[in-house]
């Protein structure tokens, strides 16, 4: 009995693991993840400049102490557009992006403000296919883009395999139905993921049924804002998900969403 008391005392001061966890945001037009382990995260884009205070307070009362990376799939607004209110609050965090040259005149000015400061900040890192890190148990694998073809945000948005406790997560950025032909093609994808952030908040130009098809995902998430003049997700994305027993979880009918690995 005395040995049985000792054990059971030894299991009790044994720490336990902290659990891991994605969170997408709920910012509206955008998007914005959150990977979270107690207090320390990396956020996957920014949402657009108006949601930055709403990001920045989610941290706070997520319990975010350390943001050890900021990585932007692309430049657009919508998904970079919090970058300067992130910096101002988290000046040491290194950003991860594509690194995506653009030409001067690039649309929209906020894209091309993005830009040159990330060209100026002393703390970003340029990153692409083939890279691999591990960050709290989570292995980050970015899976795309391979090279630079054009001028094309959405072609050249990072895509992100996160792999933890048995769990796959992809994380499509805006990437389209060429960049989807071309992972296929490529060979570097999972036979089977647990959860899609779908791409480009589930328009009509992504999604296609072969991708679908590949990756079979049991759940997919959309950051999308209600009634958008988009007309984003398409019905179409969802009915092919909902046809195929995918769960369908969207942030304008949800609001945030949680996905603990």
């Amino acid at each position: 009995m005395k040995h049985l008391f000792c054990l059971l005392l030894l299991c009790l001061a044994l720490p336990t693991q902290a659990a891991l966890s994605l969170i997408a945001l709920d910012v509206g037009e955008g998007q914005a993840l959150l990977l979270k382990q107690e207090d320390r995260g990396i956020l996957i884009d920014t949402g657009h400049p108006g949601m930055a205070r709403h990001v920045l307070d989610r941290l706070q009362n997520l319990g975010i102490k350390h943001l050890d990376y900021l990585i932007l799939t692309h430049l657009h607004p919508d998904h970079a557009g919090g970058y300067f209110r992130l910096r101002e609050a988290f000046p040491e965090t290194p950003v991860l992006y594509s690194g995506h040259p653009l030409p001067k005149d690039v649309r929209p000015d906020l894209t091309r403000w993005v830009n040159e400061a990330l060209l100026h900040d002393p703390h970003r890192r340029t990153i692409g296919a083939g890279k691999t890190f591990i960050w709290q148990g989570i292995t980050l694998t970015f899976l795309w883009p391979e090279h630079f073809t054009g001028n094309n945000l959405n072609r050249h948005s990072l895509v992100l395999l996160l792999e933890a406790k048995g769990r796959q997560i992809l994380v499509m950025g805006d990437a389209d139905k060429k960049v989807e032909q071309a992972l296929l093609m490529s060979k570097h994808l999972p036979s089977r993921i647990d959860v899609l952030v779908v791409g480009h908040h589930g328009a009509a130009d992504a999604s296609s049924p072969a991708f679908i098809d590949r990756i079979h995902p049991l759940q997919a998430i959309i950051s999308v804002n209600r009634n958008n003049i988009r007309g984003y997700p398409s019905a179409e994305v969802i009915r092919r998900m909902e046809n195929a027993g995918i769960k369908v979880l969207r942030t304008d009918l949800l609001g945030e969403i949680r996905i603990d690995f």
